[in-house]
């Protein structure tokens, strides 16, 4: 695979693609979804955006890597509003001869 040159990818979730989810029993379905309401909430804090920034960037380096012939990434899904600037951000920062694309569904990155 390292001549790939076009990569799609589709996540329901949010970015990092390495996020870990809670796992809460099926016998506490309804303690399970106050907990989970509450984990997402924690998703949009300052830190949390900076940590899912972090494993975003070393994510998308350990790939560009690995597949060096690669030129374009898409991936489908949903982005919080705030980490949409972080990860533009992080983009320029690391690949500053790329173009990039982000809003709340989709990622593209042009190398």
């Amino acid at each position: 695979m390292p001549h790939l040159r076009t990569l799609r990818l589709w996540r329901s979730d949010d970015f990092p693609w390495t996020s870990i989810r809670p796992i809460y029993p099926p016998s506490r379905i309804v303690f399970s979804q106050t907990m989970m309401l509450r984990w997402c909430k924690s998703l949009q804090t300052s830190d949390s955006i900076n940590q899912h920034v972090f494993v975003f960037q070393h994510d998308l380096n350990e790939l560009f890597e690995q597949l060096n012939k690669l030129v374009f990434l898409e991936i489908l899904g949903e982005i919080h509003e705030e980490k949409i600037e972080p990860y533009r951000s992080m983009v320029q920062r690391n690949f500053p001869n790329s173009q990039c694309h982000i809003d709340i569904s989709r990622f593209r990155l042009w190398i």
